[in-house]
């Protein structure tokens, strides 16, 4: 099955299906990354709770919120331009990709030196290698 192919203006033109999938898939990686920059923007005390932060000063909150809620907007404002602007789609893609993969590094390695996760390490760690699997195949066919 051919994936990409030439135009008449010289552009490379990927088929229909991986333009389908790499809308879904950026549109999926935006709608994680949003959820998290609202949720942990609006209530940082009780997500950091659940997953176990003990929050004690407003120095600590800032950094939590930043890094939670800052840091997921930014990324998130990068991925809703590689759905809007065809130039941002593959490096929305690699971020994409190095992100989830940087995420379930670190918790691997938490895992391998400090003993088990619970259900939600586990649930992350699955979603990381999806989206590090699909998105790097789609990085081959761009």
């Amino acid at each position: 099955m051919q994936t990409s192919t030439i135009s008449t203006t010289g552009r490379l033109e990927t088929s229909p299906l991986i333009r389908l999938v790499t809308q879904i898939f950026l549109f999926m990686n935006l709608a994680v990354y949003l959820g998290f920059t609202v949720a942990f923007f609006l209530y940082p005390i009780p997500l950091a709770e659940m997953i176990g932060f003990s929050i004690h000063s407003s120095a600590a909150l800032a950094d939590f919120r930043a890094m939670y809620s800052g840091l997921c907007f930014g990324v998130g404002f990068l991925i809703f331009y590689g759905l809007t602007r065809p130039d941002f789609k593959s490096p929305a893609i690699l971020l994409s990709v190095t992100s989830a993969g940087g995420l379930f590094i670190a918790r691997l390695y938490t895992l391998l030196l400090n003993g088990p996760g619970n259900e939600y390490i586990y649930l992350s760690m699955i979603t990381e290698i999806g989206s590090v699997c699909i998105g790097a195949w789609l990085l081959k066919r761009q």
